[in-house]
C-alpha cells in the first residue's frame, strides 16, 4: 500500500483532483487512465499514441486558465497543436500530486502504478474516471450503437452516459466517434473551430451538448475490443495486471483455400490503416472488397463516408467483425459482386486481386460497381497465384481509369488511387 498516513480522506481528495484533471482535459488525464484501460502497471507514450492518436482526428487539450485548444490527434508538442505526452513531472505538473502520494511513479519514460489497490481506490474516488471506464466497458459488452440503446443495455442514465462517452472521445479519439442527431460528428464540430482555436471548456461542452442523448450514434473503432476494463457491482475493479504489453494486433493467421480463392488473414491487419487511404476523398457509399477485418472500409466513416459495405468470401472473418450503424457485412465473391452498377462511391481493393485466379473478371466487377475512386493495392505474397510485376500493376490501374496517385514499394508492393471513368465521370 501507499504510505501509512495516506488516509481514506486524502485518497478521496486525490479522486476529486483527478476529476478536475479530466474535466479540464490536462494531458496528464490521458496518462492516468491508461493503466486502467489496458490493465497494465506500466504505460508509456507509445501506448497512449495507439489509443488517442490516429493522426486523422481532432481533439482538445488544456491550454491556460479555463481555456482548452483544438489540437490534432497526433503525439507531439502542444505548442504545435498536438497531443502532449511528457514523462516528466516538471513539464506535466498534474502528475506530481499522484507521484507525491505514492500511487504512481515516473521512471525510464514510463508511468508505473506502485500499488494497484490504491490506484483502483483512486479511480473509484473519481466520478469522472469511473464513469468513463464504465461507459467504455459497457460499449464493449453491449455492442450498442446509440446512446439510448447502450443506456438501456447497461442500465445507465443516458445523459451521464453521453457525457462520459464524449469525455472518452475527447481523451482518446482513436477509440470512438460520436455522431449527433444533426448529423455532425465531434470531429467536424471541432474542425469548424479550427486547429489552434481557444475556447472555454464550458462553452465547448455546451456546443457539443444535446438534449437528444438517446439519438447520438456511437461509432467505435476496432481498438475498443482490446480494452481490458472490468466493472464490478456498479463500481470499478480489475484483476491484478499481467506483465504482457498491449499490442496493436495479435500475431495469428489462418488460411483457407477455396474455388479460385486463397484467403489469408493476419491479426496485425485488424489495425492497419495504410497512408494511401488519406489521399482518398471519402463520401457516400464505400465498398471494402476482400475486406478481411474491415478496418480500411470502416475508416472511411471517420473520413466522410456515409455508409460502408464489407464484402469478403471468408464468412469466419466477417463474423469477427460485427455489423452496426452504417456498416453492413456481406459474404461475397469478388468475381460476382452483389451490387448494382455504378452504386459505389469509393471501392477499396487492398491486396486481394493477386489471390484470385480470374483477375480480369474481378477488375471488371470493380469497374462495373464503382462510380468514383478505387484504392487498389497488390503485393507479391509467396502464397499468391502468381508473382505480379509493376507493368502488370500499371496495366490494371489503367484499365480501371485515371490514376490520381501511385506508390511503389520496390518490387513487393504497388498501390494506387484511381478515378474510374465511365465515358463521362459520374460524380
Amino acid at each position: 500500500m501507499v504510505s501509512e498516513d495516506l488516509s481514506v480522506v486524502s485518497l478521496n481528495e486525490l479522486g476529486e483532483y483527478l476529476d478536475e484533471v479530466i474535466k479540464r482535459f490536462y494531458g496528464a488525464g490521458r496518462l492516468l487512465l491508461l493503466p486502467a484501460l489496458l490493465n497494465m502497471r506500466s504505460v508509456d507514450c507509445e501506448l497512449l499514441g495507439r489509443l488517442c492518436c490516429d493522426g486523422s482526428s481532432l481533439t482538445i487539450n488544456y491550454r491556460v486558465g479555463d481555456f482548452v485548444s483544438v489540437i490534432k490527434a497526433s503525439l507531439g508538442s502542444l505548442s504545435r497543436n498536438m497531443v502532449p505526452c511528457i514523462m516528466d513531472i516538471r513539464r506535466m505538473p498534474p502528475l506530481s500530486r499522484f507521484v507525491n502520494a505514492g500511487v504512481i511513479r515516473v521512471s525510464g519514460g514510463s508511468l508505473i502504478v506502485n500499488y494497484w489497490d490504491d490506484y483502483e481506490g483512486l479511480l473509484n474516488a473519481s466520478g469522472m474516471a469511473k464513469n468513463v471506464l464504465i461507459a467504455l466497458q459497457s460499449l464493449v459488452k453491449c455492442r450498442a450503437y446509440t446512446v439510448g440503446m447502450l443506456a438501456k443495455c447497461a442500465n445507465l442514465d443516458a445523459g451521464d452516459l453521453y457525457e462520459a462517452l464524449l469525455t472518452a472521445r475527447l481523451l482518446y479519439p482513436a477509440l470512438l466517434e460520436l455522431v449527433m442527431p444533426s448529423g455532425y460528428t465531434v470531429n467536424s464540430m471541432l474542425g469548424r473551430l479550427g486547429v489552434g482555436a481557444l475556447i472555454r471548456v464550458g462553452e465547448l461542452m455546451s456546443m457539443l451538448g444535446t438534449t437528444e442523448y438517446e439519438r447520438v450514434v456511437i461509432v467505435p473503432s476496432p481498438l475498443i475490443n482490446e480494452l481490458a476494463i472490468r466493472v464490478v457491482d456498479g463500481g470499478w475493479g480489475i484483476p491484478k495486471p499481467s506483465l504482457h504489453r498491449f499490442r496493436a494486433g495479435r500475431v495469428s493467421s489462418r488460411a483457407n483455400v477455396g474455388d479460385g480463392v486463397v484467403s489469408v488473414r493476419s491479426g496485425v491487419t485488424r489495425y492497419s490503416i495504410p497512408a494511401m487511404l488519406d489521399l482518398v476523398r471519402f463520401r457516400g457509399v464505400v465498398a471494402d472488397i476482400g475486406c478481411g477485418f474491415g478496418v480500411k472500409g470502416t475508416y472511411g466513416l471517420r473520413r466522410g463516408a456515409s455508409y460502408v459495405i464489407l464484402l469478403d468470401i471468408d464468412e469466419y472473418v466477417l463474423r469477427l467483425r460485427r455489423s452496426g450503424w452504417a456498416v453492413d457485412r456481406v459474404v461475397a465473391d469478388a468475381r460476382m459482386l452483389p451490387l448494382r452498377d455504378s452504386s459505389i462511391d469509393v471501392a477499396i481493393v487492398w491486396n486481394v486481386v493477386n489471390f484470385i485466379r480470374e483477375r480480369e473478371r474481378a477488375l471488371g466487377e470493380v469497374r462495373r460497381v464503382c462510380r468514383g475512386d478505387v484504392v487498389y493495392s497488390i503485393y507479391n505474397a509467396a502464397n499468391a497465384h502468381w508473382l505480379y510485376g509493376y507493368e502488370d500493376f500499371l496495366n490494371d490501374i489503367l484499365s480501371l481509369g485515371k490514376p490520381l496517385a501511385i506508390r511503389r514499394g520496390g518490387n513487393a508492393q504497388f498501390q494506387a488511387v484511381v478515378r474510374v471513368l465511365h465515358g463521362e465521370h459520374k460524380d
